[in-house]
């Protein structure tokens, strides 16, 4: 199967959104994608920080220039999957990334991300930045 677009990984929008180098080329692509679990975690960043209000802005302003892929029942079977090979592989990882993981597999994408552990999980596409 063609990969079809790429998944940002949250780790991947803050760096951009704070400007570090090396990210540009990434956002030359024409089909770029968010998780609903990555806004969660971006806007939970947010929370947590000094600047809430502005924090949350600039995130959502972000996330509304690509599409969303949201965490539903067609994603879930993939997180299912994905969380018993890692279980039995010994290899677990947080459930975000898997959820992320999962949400790239049912819409064959690549994950961009600067996550190894994304690396064991087998059947998706990874572009580490």
């Amino acid at each position: 199967m063609a990969v079809n677009g790429k998944l940002l990984d949250t780790n991947v929008i803050i760096r951009y959104i704070k400007d570090e180098s090396g990210l540009d080329d990434i956002f030359e692509e024409e089909h770029l994608y968010f998780s609903s679990i990555t806004l969660g975690e971006l806007l939970f960043g947010a929370e947590c920080s000094l600047r809430k209000e502005e924090n949350a802005s600039v995130y959502k302003e972000f996330c509304s220039e690509l599409e969303e892929i949201k965490a539903d029942s067609v994603v879930s079977p993939y997180y299912a999957k994905i969380k018993a090979q890692l279980k039995t592989d010994g290899h677990p990882i947080p459930d975000n990334d898997i959820w992320i993981a999962a949400c790239a597999m049912a819409n064959n994408l690549t994950v961009v991300t600067a996550d190894s552990h994304f690396s064991f999980i087998k059947e998706i596409s990874i572009e580490n930045r």
